[in-house]
């Protein structure tokens, strides 16, 4: 069924669209008769205001893009309930788009976001993205932008992360204080920032131990890391191991299972979002790094940049939130 139109409902009742616009508004100069009539056909007709319109008249369309690498089961579902939380209490919707961990889908949801007029943009960008050149069009819009979680090295956009170093340096000496002599650590994709600032943090604080030996694996997914883990495993032996997140936990948890170690007396420890750990194993130890928490930080900046949004305040010193 075609949509009705302010005009649609104009021609029905023989009366111009302002009349029917202005009827709609409540208008005091439109008698209670016109207003009767033009909100009855308004209801039988299925008239829907057009936001679009709206928001392009008062110059705000009440709405934020997400923007994520892509959509999991892990960490991603409490950011987004952080953000649901703070957005609904503005009285703001937001939409998710997924780049799929492409670049190029990245820069197109970029447009999306820009050509439906939003207020402003959460993102965090993909493993490919190497830079915010495609994100400028952004500021020159004057759209306010927070990078979250995952990032570049940047100093135009408001980032939020966690402490990366701090965290991973905390799950090193967790397991330098329980007697590990020989680590194994998982790390997640070694071409990301989250990944390199873990590894140097960690690796630096174990070699601070020159007693302990430690390996080192990069996996995208726990179906990697079960992979690689079936092979190593099998040939070496470790009594302590490190998680970087959720998901290489998942693929550690599952061979751990299959070969009956993790009821051993070895040492597990995983940066994650905090629900995960204690599901799997309550022996493992972890350090949260909380997803709600994140997500209601980030929509909470970009509510009050979107508030005090003028152009001098493009050209402050960008700041970096860790938490």
């Amino acid at each position: 069924m075609k949509r009705t139109t302010i005009k649609d409902l104009a021609e029905m009742l023989n009366i111009s669209a302002s009349t029917v616009s202005r009827a709609l508004k409540d208008h005091p100069d439109i008698s209670s008769s016109v207003k009767l009539k033009v909100r009855e056909a308004a209801e039988t007709f299925n008239y829907v205001p057009n936001d679009f319109a709206i928001s392009f008249r008062k110059k705000s369309s009440k709405v934020i893009g997400l923007i994520v690498p892509e959509i999991s089961m892990f960490f991603l579902p409490s950011i987004i309930n952080g953000i649901s939380s703070v957005l609904n209490k503005e009285g703001y919707r937001f939409f998710i788009l997924s780049s799929n961990d492409s670049f190029d889908t990245e820069k197109e949801h970029i447009e999306t976001c820009i050509n439906s007029r939003v207020d402003g943009v959460l993102i965090s960008v993909t493993n490919e993205t190497k830079d915010i050149e495609h994100l400028k069009k952004l500021r020159e819009m004057e759209i306010s932008t927070i990078i979250f979680d995952k990032t570049v090295a940047q100093d135009i956009f408001e980032s939020v992360t966690f402490d990366n170093e701090k965290n991973a340096e905390s799950a090193a000496e967790k397991l330098i204080d329980h007697g590990c002599q020989k680590i194994l650590a998982i790390f997640g994709d070694e071409n990301l920032e989250i990944t390199q600032s873990r590894l140097i943090s960690f690796k630096n604080t174990i070699e601070k131990s020159p007693e302990i030996n430690l390996y080192t694996i990069f996996c995208k997914s726990a179906d990697l890391v079960k992979k690689k883990l079936d092979v190593l495993l099998d040939n070496q032996s470790f009594d302590g191991f490190f998680a970087m997140s959720d998901e290489t936990l998942m693929g550690l948890h599952s061979s751990l299972i299959k070969r009956n170690l993790n009821n051993t007396n070895k040492k597990i420890v995983v940066i994650s979002e905090g629900k995960l750990p204690k599901y799997l194993d309550e022996n493992y130890e972890y350090l949260i790094n909380d997803g709600y928490e994140m997500g209601t930080f980030a929509a909470t900046k970009l509510m009050d940049n979107i508030k005090n949004l003028n152009p001098h305040l493009l050209k402050e010193p960008t700041q970096h939130y860790y938490l």
